[in-house]
């Protein structure tokens, strides 16, 4: 299996983990409507939502983000070399010692529960402890499945493997749904609902060792060299449990300061940012888990081609991000009205939803923008930049979180998430150009967003002209009323959305925009 990655290799495998991403985003929506079937939007549903986010947490920092950053880097380079014995010496002490630091942490949850919950969620009361605290000490094993997960899919990604790190996640929420489905129609406790969440993970799990095999890895013996280049992924580590997830640590800290807040506003932020993450998902996430270990040969061999490859990307998810941000937005009031159409929500919490999200909107493409250059830091092993980087961001949301929800509650908890976002993509930037001397080709940027913004006016005009046209004669045209309500909108919104997606995509030259790695 080829090591190396062209333009072409890694539009493909984006795709590729993208379509998985987006599978399992889709599945994610119809997770999310089925847990407010079954919890509502309320004191349980709260609870359940901030227990399900501290292994949730540690997962994004931890184990796909700290831990793949810094242990990604060492692993291709010992891939690249052919040294087999260390590949697989060093997988069995990354396996040794992160997955024993996650014993570790859940010994001392598990034995301080409900000081732990009273710590993320300080302003509940007894009753939401309570009903927070089992579910906690059921859930927290999930990190130790996923954190495995993730080091298995870092080895299989150093020799462009992707299939199995992309279709873990909708496996999971495969499985995670169909427990739902389970516990709705008998009528099951919730704590059903955590054990199939556990039995999602094991099999994740199962599927990246299987492969992990398959592709030659394998485990073994620890030797002196293995511990010296353990000590550099160590060395790298701990700064990026700070600096690796900062959407992540300002999501908790979110929660966290939201507690106060009347019940129910826990989820609906959590709602909000699960949409958000969508497009994060599909895209950022995908392309930049395909780019760490090519920017990492990339450092190797040609450093500065890393300046030209930050414009390129940064080109390509502005494109891909922006009509994301334009459908999510038009689409959020019959998103919710649907999700949250139940006994235990009504037309204010649809109201305070769709404008959760669209605050959170504001910072998707620099929260997209930042995951690609926490990569361009990690593969050059820069972890104190990040650091920085994310401590600032960390303060301005944290100072935003307080004086927001005191003057706008909810509104302001995710308009700060979305400012401390904005806040990170330009102190990466600082940190690129400062210490590293890498330059933004800014004039080529805005020049291309200049274009892309008018090709999307044209766009959005002429999607506006046929939606509302066609929503009026369907008031007056029987046949037509099915594009009015239920599947039939979803059905009639999706095909106009994806016909505008592919006049986006078919009249981008007539508008003077060029992506590198959309050229032939």
């Amino acid at each position: 299996m080829s090591l190396q990655l062209n333009k072409h290799a890694i539009i493909k495998n984006t795709v590729k983990v993208g379509g998985f991403t987006f599978l399992s985003r889709i599945l994610g929506i119809i997770r999310e409507v089925l847990l407010v079937r079954f919890f509502g939007v309320g004191a349980l549903s709260d609870a359940f939502i901030m227990a399900f986010r501290i292994p949730n947490f540690f997962r994004h920092i931890f184990a796909e983000g700290a831990m793949s950053a810094a242990f990604i880097p060492v692993f291709v380079k010992s891939v690249k070399e052919k040294n087999t014995a260390e590949s697989n010496g060093l997988m069995s002490l990354s396996f040794l010692f992160f997955e024993g630091l996650v014993l570790i942490l859940y010994a001392l949850i598990l034995f301080n529960t409900p000081f732990v919950v009273r710590c993320i969620a300080p302003g509940f009361s007894e009753v939401q402890v309570a009903y927070t605290v089992p579910f906690l000490r059921i859930l927290f094993p999930f990190l130790l499945f996923v954190s495995s997960s993730s080091l298995l899919a870092g080895a299989l990604q150093s020799v462009n493997h992707f299939f199995a790190p992309a279709f873990g996640t909708p496996l999971w929420n495969l499985i995670y749904i169909i427990t739902l489905l389970i516990a709705l129609t008998n009528n099951l406790s919730s704590f059903v609902i955590c054990f199939g969440i556990l039995i999602g993970g094991a099999a994740q799990f199962l599927l990246h060792l299987y492969f992990f095999f398959k592709s030659g890895f394998s485990f073994g013996s620890i030797t002196q060299p293995i511990i010296a280049s353990f000590k550099t992924i160590l060395a790298k580590f701990f700064p990026c449990l700070f600096g690796v997830s900062i959407v992540e640590l300002n999501l908790l800290v979110s929660g966290i300061v939201a507690s106060f807040l009347p019940k129910g506003s826990v989820s609906l932020l959590y709602y909000g940012s699960r949409f958000m993450n969508i497009p994060l998902g599909v895209f950022a996430v995908a392309l930049s888990s395909v780019l760490l270990p090519h920017f990492s040969r990339v450092v190797l061999y040609a450093p500065k081609r890393l300046n030209f490859y930050i414009l390129e990307t940064a080109k390509s998810v502005t494109w891909i991000v922006l009509p994301f941000v334009l459908a999510m937005t038009f689409f959020a009031k019959p998103l919710f009205a649907m999700i949250l159409s139940s006994k235990h929500g009504g037309t204010e919490h649809v109201h305070q939803a769709c404008i959760i999200l669209s605050l959170y909107l504001v910072g998707l493409l620099f929260f997209c923008l930042n995951k690609i250059l926490l990569n361009v830091f990690y593969a050059m092993k820069d972890t104190w930049s990040t650091t920085k980087s994310s401590a600032i961001s960390a303060f301005v949301n944290i100072a935003g979180d307080i004086v927001g929800m005191l003057i706008w509650g909810t509104y302001g908890i995710a308009g700060a998430c979305a400012f401390s976002g904005i806040i990170m993509t330009f102190s990466c930037f600082y940190y690129l150009k400062k210490k590293h001397g890498f330059r933004f080709y800014s004039g080529n940027y805005f020049n291309f967003l200049g274009r892309y913004c008018t090709q999307l006016t044209v766009v959005s005009a002429g999607f506006l002209i046929l939606f509302y046209t066609a929503q009026h004669y369907a008031l007056t045209i029987p046949y037509l009323q099915w594009i009015l309500t239920g599947i039939g909108f979803w059905f009639f919104a999706g095909i106009l959305t994806f016909c505008s997606v592919l006049f986006i995509f078919v009249t981008r030259s007539l508008f003077g925009i060029n992506l590198y790695f959309l050229k032939k």
